[in-house]
């Protein structure tokens, strides 16, 4: 009788083995009926999430809001401008974004972009701004002495002479 009562568990011992039973019992119930068709929607924070575990499947993008220049990448503008002969004519095809304008005036076709571009590299080149194939020639640019949100834009013809022109205008920004 005395062995027999040595090898009966200690009511403490008996609690806790209950206790491990319940707790496994629980974490393997849970582990089969929780999935994520089972978590209600709006519960779990954007802190809780792993990085790179959202995808552009997952976002509602009609929710985040209008980003300035999403539609440009790393700062890089662009204006087509039809500037056919006679001065003062010329007129802003189309374009990278709102609030860009094309004057012309003093030899030269001044594209304004609505801010600073001095810090900007600049680029143009003789394109007709419809479909029909440009004459031979160049553009020149340089920054507007009047207006930093300025380029000037000069076409010439294969000789270097002054002529009027369409061209395309590139600005990438830092």
């Amino acid at each position: 009788m005395r062995k027999l009562s040595k090898m009966r568990p200690s009511p403490a011992m008996v609690v806790a083995v209950i206790a491990l039973v319940v707790a496994l019992a629980g974490t393997a119930y849970a582990a089969q009926t929780i999935n994520g068709g089972s978590i209600k929607k709006q519960t779990i924070g954007g802190g809780k999430l792993k990085k790179k575990t959202l995808t552009g499947f997952q976002v509602n993008t009609n929710k985040l809001g209008t980003v300035p220049f999403a539609k440009v990448a790393t700062h890089t503008f662009w204006a087509v401008v039809h500037n056919p002969p006679s001065p003062g004519n010329a007129a802003l095809a189309r374009a990278s974004g709102p609030n860009i304008a094309a004057v012309e005036g003093g030899g030269a076709v001044t594209v304004t972009f609505p801010f600073n571009v001095t810090g900007c590299a600049d680029v143009a080149a003789r394109n007709n701004a419809g479909t029909a194939v440009p004459n031979a020639g160049y553009a020149q640019t340089n920054s507007s002495a009047a207006n930093p949100n300025g380029i000037e834009v000069r076409t010439k013809d294969k000789d270097g002479n002054n002529e009027d022109a369409d061209f395309h205008l590139i600005v990438i920004c830092p």
